[in-house]
């Protein structure tokens, strides 16, 4: 089984709205599919990554920013034994319309290569790691660097694959397995329900969703253990509650999804 090896925190910096932010170096990894709710921005420091998103696999390398939309399956981390060190933040879509006249911006590029954009995140995330530093200090740092990213980078986001927006097939699959996230369903089923056959309905959605069925209801799973950690319910109450087996099981999907623990993830704030 891939294990995390390295140093890894996540935190959550309440004064700046809840942003997001994750320090990582991992070897011998590599995370299951899945999505996030939010704009993930990553930069390399370090060594090297292989994730897949957007139908294709890629290689990033120091100085490289992997700009991912809501939504956006991915999935991967650095080859073989090799490590990948990386600083990522986390953005709720409300604070990039800012940047975006009101509209929800969309990253089509496969990476960004910007110096300056690059310069801006990298201080940005040292800054917020330090008690000395200023909320004033962040939030310009922060903001500056967002303008610039959606600024050069971003375009009009019609093109963002929102749920609701496949075929109503694969429409009529999600919304099944979003209702029976933490039931044990068949593939048979879900296809049933649809009128498809389970052949095709697994090769169309994958294609439209970007994971299997399967990858899908553990990521709706995850997203619901890490509400319900952020509500406080202990971890064995959540595994039970989202459709894992036990804590255990529960602990290794949500490691190998996030990257930290259950017990770790909800120490962030």
């Amino acid at each position: 089984m891939s294990t995390a090896a390295g140093v890894t925190r996540i935190w959550r910096a309440d004064d700046l709205g809840g942003v997001e932010l994750l320090r990582a170096t991992i070897t011998e990894f590599a995370f299951r599919p899945h999505a996030h709710e939010e704009f993930f921005v990553a930069l390399t420091e370090r060594g090297v990554a292989t994730p897949t998103y957007r139908g294709d696999r890629h290689v990033l390398a120091p100085g490289d920013v992997l700009v991912l939309n809501p939504e956006e399956a991915h999935a991967g981390g650095p080859p073989g034994e090799q490590s990948w060190s990386y600083r990522a933040v986390y953005l709720d879509p409300a604070l990039l319309r800012g940047f975006a006249a009101g509209q929800l911006p969309h990253f089509g590029d496969d990476l960004v290569r910007d110096p300056e954009i690059v310069r801006g995140l990298r201080r940005f995330h040292r800054l917020a790691e330090s008690p000395r530093s200023s909320r004033l200090q962040r939030e310009q740092t922060l903001t500056a660097t967002l303008a610039l990213l959606t600024s050069r980078y971003a375009r009009p986001g019609p093109e963002l694959r929102e749920p609701g927006r496949e075929p109503a097939a694969i429409r009529a699959g999600r919304e099944y397995l979003d209702e029976h996230a933490a039931d044990s369903v068949t593939l048979q089923a879900v296809a049933r329900q649809v009128g498809l056959s389970a052949y095709h309905f697994c090769r169309a959605f994958r294609s439209a969703v970007g994971m299997t069925p399967h990858a899908y209801q553990t990521h709706i799973r995850i997203r619901r253990a890490k509400t319900l950690l952020d509500a406080g319910h202990p971890i064995a109450d959540v595994a039970a509650r989202t459709g894992f087996y036990d804590q255990a099981h529960l602990t290794r999907q949500f490691t190998r999804a996030i990257g930290v623990p259950p017990g770790r993830y909800r120490l962030r704030t």
